[in-house]
């Protein structure tokens, strides 16, 4: 599914994200903190829709990438947000 303009709110891990911008690039914040950003790599996927990935704030691409937006931005979280990272995991 297609991510619209906009500005709003994604709930994860007992955390609120915001999201905001247009295509090609929105920002992924939580609270004052910068995160990183969604980024739409194409237009043409599979079935025609478009192909988003995640783009840290220094500008390196990550390695996740697909259609499903929500998805890749929750990998993502996952990955980066230390209020998010298990700190039992090495």
């Amino acid at each position: 599914m297609a991510l619209e303009a906009g500005d709003f709110t994604l709930a994860h891990q007992d955390h609120t994200y915001r999201i905001a911008g247009e295509a090609p690039r929105w920002t992924v914040s939580r609270g004052d903190r910068l995160l990183g950003y969604l980024v739409t790599k194409s237009t043409a996927g599979e079935e025609g829709e478009d192909v988003y990935e995640m783009e840290t704030p220094d500008g390196e691409r990550g390695n996740v990438e697909g259609t499903d937006w929500e998805s890749i931005v929750r990998s993502y979280l996952n990955s980066v947000d230390p209020v998010t990272i298990d700190p039992v995991e090495p």
